[in-house]
């Protein structure tokens, strides 16, 4: 491969006409800008200037490779341009891979603060629950993926990740209204044995099965719906109970449906992945917004473990009704 630098010192020996006018201009000594011109002259293997008067001339093979070089310095200097712009956050762009209720509860408020922040920035955003999220990440097609994961799983990371916390998300128990449970003074999850069951994704799924076997039973799954807001209506319609995060519930609470607070329901991890390493600076821009965001969540911060049922879950309580959102 050529040595660009070389190439420099070729393009200001053919501007200037002189080896000695060159050296003068790039602070080098005559001798020194020779010394570059011959070894250049080596690696291209045909002369590149002659002696013309007092000065030097290039020669066909020099003219083609200042031409080249000119270009490829040009380049150079677009791409120190772009990657400045990209540093300043005047530019870039940053792809998102995120769960449903995340995409609807934590994106856009992050994607809002991010477009203030840094306008320039592009952004795409994708649905994908958390194995095909990590999917997209490990195989480079996201940049970040925002993932969740209950405290029975293992942690989705591995050398090649690094995990930012987002937030705590309880999980509640939904069932109709006029369901004996609504109303009891101390409702356990053994009380549902009987009951037919809605869950949403099969991560929830699996963290349903977990929660009922630790009570003594598995659930009769009769419903699965990746939309919350058809499970909060077959809940509501008296056909099934089901258990909900409480970020899906802020997105919409269906009229008819009552949350008790029943313990050892758990909660999940909402965490963005990235790839380890450097972070772009609109990554690392987007990751400070959707911290912020997930930090200005309404509700008191509670540790990993435990079931906290929360105010708007007091037993025999209905769910107030709020905008609807779409799938878990």
């Amino acid at each position: 491969m050529l040595d660009l630098h070389r190439g420099r010192i070729l393009r200001e020996v053919a501007r200037l006409g002189s080896m000695t006018a060159a050296a003068r201009s790039l602070a080098y000594t005559q001798p020194a800008v020779s010394h570059h011109i011959a070894r250049l002259e080596a690696e291209v293997g045909t002369p590149l200037v002659v002696r013309h008067g007092r000065g030097v001339r290039l020669t066909e093979a020099g003219r083609v490779l200042v031409e080249h070089v000119e270009d490829v310095l040009a380049r150079m200097d677009d791409a120190e341009e772009r990657i400045a712009a990209i540093a300043g956050l005047r530019a870039g762009r940053v792809r998102v891979a995120a769960f449903p209720t995340a995409a609807g509860a934590l994106l856009p408020d992050a994607l809002a603060g991010l477009r203030a922040r840094a306008p320039g920035v592009s952004v795409t955003l994708v649905d994908a629950e958390p194995p095909q999220a990590l999917a997209l990440l490990r195989a480079g097609d996201t940049d970040v993926a925002v993932v969740f994961r209950h405290a029975f799983l293992p942690p989705d990371t591995d050398a090649r990740l690094r995990e930012v916390a987002l937030c705590e998300d309880p999980l509640r128990l939904l069932v109709p209204a006029a369901h004996p449970l609504a109303a009891a003074a101390e409702p356990r999850l053994a009380d549902l044995a009987g009951e037919r069951w809605a869950s949403g994704c099969a991560r929830c799924r699996d963290h349903l099965r977990w929660a009922c076997g630790q009570a003594g039973f598995v659930p009769d799954i009769a419903y699965t719906t990746e939309d919350h807001v058809a499970i909060q209506r077959l809940v509501a319609r008296g056909l099934a109970v089901t258990t909900l995060p409480a970020l899906a519930l802020g997105l919409h609470a269906e009229p008819g449906v009552a949350a008790p607070g029943v313990p050892g329901l758990g909660r999940r991890r909402i965490t963005a992945l990235v790839p380890a390493g450097p972070r772009p600076p609109a990554v690392a821009a987007l990751l400070e917004e959707l911290t912020a965001v997930a930090a200005a969540r309404p509700g008191p911060s509670h540790p990993p473990g435990g079931s906290d049922p929360g105010p708007a879950a007091q037993a025999g309580a209905p769910v107030a009704t709020g905008p609807q959102g779409r799938a878990l």
